[in-house]
């Protein structure tokens, strides 16, 4: 795969594509949440393009995986530059190479996985009340009305949450007799709790993210690519390919 990215045709030394790559994977750990729930299938290669998506019909002998359809997979990128100068000034003088673009252009890419991925979720989830969660015991009364209603349609977890930064922040400071709340709710969703840029404000998504609900196919992993120079710059992508597949939309549960 190296080959088709180019990399041997940049200008640069092992060191220094070591140094990317390094930034690249510390940001992308850092930031992604869709990939700390939804289970992964691949990397197949850059060369795969669409998935086969399952679903679950009933049937008199017993229920039965059907395969009716395929979905794409996506090419995300995101692009930085580099100053041939900066890689000079790297070589001859000890202050280091900035990879603030590496890293800026990195999180851009995390951003827009987590909402092809969580937004995915979203756009396929069922609807369940939010409640008042500026009181104490109104997060863990609607998270528990939630799992009460994705256990009554089959799903037996473990549960994750998913909920914006202000959310997150309402739940983990409340507190009732010196116990705080986050720590309830923690009790119902064994599988975690995060907190995304992809989830809107007042909104919190319940999955029940076992690989027989949903899945996350990767094609091309994240990558860094050489395109080529602009003058005295060179010019890079960081890229992915994927498909999120949501085999059974009741897994997803949005409170709002």
């Amino acid at each position: 795969m190296s080959g088709y990215l180019l990399r041997d045709d940049a200008p640069l030394s092992e060191a220094v594509w070591k140094q990317i790559d390094e930034m690249v994977a510390t940001v992308v750990t850092k930031n992604l949440v869709g990939r700390r729930i939804v289970p992964l299938v691949g990397p197949l290669g850059w060369g795969v393009e669409v998935a086969p998506l399952s679903g679950f019909a009933g049937a008199d002998e017993g229920y039965v995986a059907d395969t009716g359809e395929y979905v794409k997979l996506k090419q995300l990128e995101s692009g930085f530059r580099l100053r041939l100068k900066q890689l000079a000034m790297a070589e001859q003088t000890p202050y280091g190479l900035d990879l603030g673009a590496v890293a800026s252009a990195a999180a851009a890419l995390a951003k827009e996985e987590d909402a092809k991925i969580i937004g995915g979720l979203l756009a396929k989830a069922g609807q369940a009340a939010l409640g008042d969660w500026s009181v104490p015991n109104g997060p863990f009364g609607a998270v528990a009305a939630a799992v009460a209603t994705m256990r009554g349609n089959g799903f037996d977890g473990p549960f994750a949450l998913v909920m914006s930064f202000g959310m997150y922040a309402k739940l983990a400071s409340l507190m009732d007799h010196g116990q705080r709340e986050i720590k309830a709710v923690e009790k119902l969703v064994e599988a975690g709790i995060f907190a995304s840029a992809a989830i809107g404000d007042d909104q919190a998504l319940l999955l029940s993210p076992q690989p027989w609900n949903m899945d996350m196919v990767v094609g091309q992993d994240i990558a860094t690519a050489f395109v080529g120079n602009e003058g005295l710059d060179l010019a890079f992508t960081i890229l992915e390919t994927l498909a999120l597949r949501v085999k059974r939309p009741q897994a997803a549960l949005l409170l709002s």
